[in-house]
């Protein structure tokens, strides 16, 4: 999964040779988790340190939203 990530980032990081590509500037990576298998993806990208992505975790659960680590996240 880590892998998949960092390719995902350096492909965006690649300058856009197409004209109509470049007008949208650089891409953002957004990884939302939902529920609570989401919530638990988000937690482990966090823990495996993956940067240049936006992590956010989106659940109706208060307890196991409570438990999403932030403090890991860049």
């Amino acid at each position: 999964m880590k892998s998949l990530i960092e390719g995902a980032i350096h492909k965006a990081a690649t300058p856009a040779t197409d004209d109509k590509l470049e007008e949208f500037g650089t891409p953002k990576i957004m990884v939302v988790g939902a529920g609570g298998a989401g919530c638990n993806a988000v937690n482990r990208l966090a823990a495996m340190g993956i940067s240049g992505a936006q992590l956010v975790a989106v659940n109706t659960d208060k307890q196991h939203l409570a438990i999403v680590n932030d403090e890991s996240w860049g």
